[in-house]
């Protein structure tokens, strides 16, 4: 309709900007840090749940096509997220919804989330059993919990896109 296009346009424009500044890591200047140092942890959490939870409900909308070419910087700003306990569910709800939209923008770094490597040979698909831990920033080495965790989220979301519909080009 006429109001999804005005709708998807003041989101693109207006709302999602500040959503990007919230979801950005704390390296890059996190307005969710109060003078250097961290604000509390369940104010910090209860803000991105709330984040995350419109952003679902922004791309489940009749405008989440419309807004497709943001699930890329979107995505990648969420993956940190697959390793927080307390907003890892919302994160993986949020990615399904951008991945019910888009079901290719975020396959690649899914992909390198879960250690799986990418297949030689698309039609047959076979899991490798990989060790190596990649951090979402790319750097290698860092807390093996925190992995796991990452790396399970990712393969279930991997897993929930191989359930998805093929998409029309």
């Amino acid at each position: 309709t006429l109001s999804d296009g005005f709708f998807s346009n003041r989101f693109e424009n207006d709302v999602y900007p500040i959503l990007a500044r919230l979801l950005e890591s704390d390296d890059r200047g996190n307005i969710l840090l109060e003078h250097g140092r961290h604000s509390h942890y369940t104010k910090r959490h209860s803000l991105l749940l709330s984040v995350l939870v419109c952003l679902k409900h922004t791309f489940e909308s009749s405008c989440g096509r419309d807004l497709a070419g943001l699930i890329p910087s979107c995505g990648s700003m969420i993956f940190p997220m697959l390793s927080d306990d307390n907003v890892s569910g919302a994160a993986v709800e949020t990615i399904k919804a951008m991945l019910k939209v888009d079901s290719d923008a975020l396959w690649r770094g899914l992909h390198k989330l879960s250690g799986r490597s990418f297949p030689r040979n698309p039609l047959r698909v076979v899991p490798p059993c990989s060790t190596e831990f990649v951090s979402p920033s790319g750097s290698k080495g860092f807390d093996k919990d925190v992995c796991m965790t990452t790396k399970q989220n990712a393969e279930r979301l991997l897993d929930f896109l191989d359930t998805l519909p093929e998409q029309h080009l």
